[in-house]
């Protein structure tokens, strides 16, 4: 009974965390095209997408019976068997969502519930076989295998099929009003919001009214179901009014009001059928434990848990207080944890990013796979024009054309994609889900959400030339992550249950400590990471003012703060490698290499900058360019000094002699002092001080001379090993470029500073 009592209250703890973990990831199903197209301010859209999620965890009972006997057959499994694979789900959900929040992935808790289940159960068979020999009938006694297949085959069908329907509606859809619609097209406006609206009201009715019993008793809801046709019509009657009305007198843009209902439909729609995920195993656990505290003193070995194959969540929560005010906390929860989970951020932005209409910072590395299906498609692409009349060929490319003052970002942040395509996601995405309900076809929101994301970005020229393997790569690895889900879903769910099943209260306690132990690191691991962003403006902007103002104050900034991250690095990894500190240089070695990175990307932004920059300040942005350039080549030399370091002290090859750690420890306190100089002269634009700044690095220069001539002196008397000696040499060399390209760097920022004050 300890492991039982102990079992309870790790479930109860548990649906708290996984409620916390799980909306994290799932987020980003309904606030993508809101936050993408920037239809609102954030906490606008986080309200309304909270007025979603209380609704529709009222609409979750029905819901609940899912996690009882949709995957597996409860009249099989004895109490403490059941509330062990309970448990084992419930441990491993908590740390696969959260890792792959903390990486910033969407994933699919419902495939991830699914497959826990089945590994959990699959574990229990096998026990319960002591011949570990599964023959199939004690599987399938014991797991819906059927239901499995056909979760699995409705997963692939909608990830082809929602990929498809986004291409051809947002092609057809942009064809039609093409990318300069402001203030246009006011009566079309009018009619497709009216049937947009009437598509995603038709959701609601099948995939949230529809789908549960709660409100059957009540007159008005076989009003309802009677006149689903009628009601449809008024409602496409009534917003196309009220649209019209709208944009004639106000001059409202409609397709942001369609955006708002369509994340307060998905969200609703979410929370009705994905809160069984989160909450559905310990609300059935706890029915359970109720059942067996009332049968009076039957061994938990021995209650057979045969009753839950019958209905017993109560359908009318309106009068049953207790599910309630379980399903309300559960919405506040969610509520909370959509305004505050730094998580829910990374995870949309992944997205959001994966999506967007410019190209700019990329996350994911192409792959073979990514180029491949790019060059493909590029000579498809071609014999398709070639194919099309000229004519033809000319129309389309005009309704693509875009105006050169496109607005790029509102208050709030910046607009990734305009409110048609957001449009587009959400009315396409919710018609989806309801003909997948309507026809009882299994569907996971997450890949029809996304998928057809990702086909509307295609369809919109979003994967240009300069972004297509990037995408292609980041699409392919969240599929992959998707199906990697399941896997690890499985064989978690499976090892945990043995240990749960032999270990009992010990192991669940063991197992407790592990997953707290996870969500620590995983905390820090992503605000250390976020931390990284902040500092090194990671983060994609697409800001562009478009003039050297832009350049003048954000440009300076990241020189400065790029090149104290560059002074840093350059003093832990020189100081690493004196004291052989193989952590230090690796976390060295890696900060080198992110700065790199950055910089490179910001490199290319700002280019976009000045390539659209007025022709009276070309003369002036090509200074900054040039500045720009030395600094790239400064950190190029930097990942050239922490790499071979780093690998030297990993290989565990032998470290510097005495004399060789003096004089290192001289070039580290000489340049770290030359570092912060040049960092206070560019922070405070001290350019008169440049003549000294050359001075210090001429001395500098002689200084390493110097250094080279006692280390050529060494080599020759036989002191010092020859591996060491290169690497001596190979850092002097590296960072002779670095003070090179420093003052080069400083000479180039006076040159933009001092032009465009003669241009103001």
């Amino acid at each position: 009974m300890i492991f039982i009592w102990i079992a309870v209250i790790l479930l109860g703890l548990l649906a708290v965390v996984d409620l916390v973990v799980g909306v994290s990831n799932d987020a980003v199903n309904f606030l993508n095209a809101a936050i993408g197209s920037r239809a609102a301010r954030r906490r606008l859209v986080y309200w309304v997408a909270a007025i979603g999620l209380l609704i529709g965890s009222l609409l979750s009972a029905n819901m609940m019976e899912v996690a009882r006997k949709g995957v597996i057959y409860p009249s099989s499994f004895a109490f403490t068997e059941l509330i062990t694979v309970f448990v084992a789900v419930m441990l491993i959900d908590v740390i696969l969502i959260d890792g792959f929040n903390t990486l910033g992935f969407p994933t699919s808790t419902t495939i991830a519930v699914v497959f826990e289940l089945l590994g959990g159960a699959m574990a229990l068979s096998i026990i319960k076989n002591r011949e570990a020999r599964i023959d199939g009938i004690e599987v399938e006694q014991m797991i819906n295998t059927d239901k499995a297949f056909i979760i699995l085959a409705g997963i692939l069908l909608s990830i082809f099929l929602a990929f498809v329907v986004g291409i051809v509606a947002q092609f057809v859809t942009r064809v039609v009003f093409s990318f300069n619609h402001k203030r246009r097209f006011k009566y079309l406006f009018a009619i497709v919001g009216g049937l947009a609206i009437t598509a995603i009201a038709f959701m609601i009715l099948k995939k949230g009214l529809g789908n549960t019993s709660i409100f059957q008793s009540y007159p008005w809801f076989e009003t309802i179901v009677s006149y689903q046709s009628e009601i449809l019509f008024g409602i496409f009657a009534l917003s196309t009014f009220v649209f019209l009305f709208l944009g004639l007198s106000f001059n409202i843009e409609i397709p942001r009001i369609v955006v708002l209902f369509g994340t307060f439909a998905l969200a609703m729609s979410f929370a009705a059928n994905d809160l069984v995920n989160f909450i559905g195993i310990p609300l059935s656990a706890f029915e359970g434990f109720k059942a067996f505290l009332s049968s009076g003193n039957v061994a938990p070995d021995s209650f057979s848990m045969s009753f839950m194959s019958n209905e017993m969540i109560r359908k009318d929560i309106i009068n049953d207080y207790t599910y309630t005010l379980i399903f309300v906390l559960s919405a506040i929860v969610m509520t909370i944890t959509l305004f505050k989970s730094k998580k829910a951020r990374s995870v949309t932005e992944t997205e959001v990013y994966l999506g967007r209409q410019s190209s700019g910072y990329e996350r994911f590395e192409p792959s073979h796979l990514s180029r491949v299906i790019v060059r493909n498609f590029l000579q498809f692409h071609s014999l398709v024009v070639g194919v099309l009349p000229r004519r033809m060929v000319t129309f389309f490319n005009c309704r693509y054309r875009k105006a050169d003052n496109q607005e790029s970002n509102t208050e709030d942040g910046v607009i990734y994609f305009d409110t048609i395509r957001a449009s587009v996601n959400l009315v396409v995405a919710s018609i989806l889900i309801s003909l997948g309900t309507y026809m009882q076809f299994p569907l996971s929101t997450t890949f029809v959400v996304f998928m057809v994301a990702m086909g509307s970005s295609l369809a919109d020229q979003a994967w240009g030339r300069e972004s297509a393997v990037y995408r292609v790569s980041g699409v392919l690895s969240i599929l992959g992550g998707w199906f990697f889900t399941a896997c690890l879903a499985f064989i978690g769910a499976f090892i945990f249950t043995y240990f749960l099943w032999y270990g009992e209260w010990i192991a669940s306690i063991i197992l407790m400590a592990i997953v707290t132990t996870t969500l620590i690191l995983t905390h820090k691991y992503h605000k250390r990471k976020q931390e990284e962003k902040k500092i090194l403006k990671e983060e994609f902007q697409d800001e562009i003012d478009n003039n050297l103002e832009h350049l003048m104050e954000s440009g300076s900034e990241q020189i400065r703060q790029h090149l104290q991250e560059a002074s840093k690095v350059f003093y832990l990894s020189l100081q690493g490698f004196i004291d052989e500190d193989v952590r230090q240089l690796h976390g060295a070695h890696n900060k080198a290499l992110l700065l790199d990175k950055y910089t490179r990307s910001s490199k290319s932004k700002f280019f976009y900058a000045y390539a659209k920059v007025t022709e009276e300040g070309i003369d002036s942005g090509q200074y900054f360019v040039q500045a720009f350039d030395y600094l790239t080549e400064l950190i190029g030399c930097l990942t050239n000094i922490t790499q071979p370091l780093y690998e030297h002290i990993e290989n565990q090859h032998k470290g510097m002699t005495r004399s060789q750690r003096n004089d290192f420890q001289e070039l580290l306190d000489e340049v770290s002092g030359y570092f912060n100089h040049i960092i206070h002269v560019e922070k405070e634009q001290k350019f008169d001080l440049i003549n000294e700044m050359i001075s210090k690095q001429n001395f500098l220069i002689d200084f390493q001379n110097s250094l080279r001539r006692n280390q050529i002196k060494r080599i020759q008397k036989g002191e010092g090993r020859t591996r060491v000696s290169i690497l001596f040499m190979d850092v002097l060399a590296e960072t002779k470029n670095i003070l090179l390209y420093s003052i080069n760097l400083l000479k180039a920022h006076r040159d933009f500073v001092i032009s465009y004050r003669s241009n103001v």
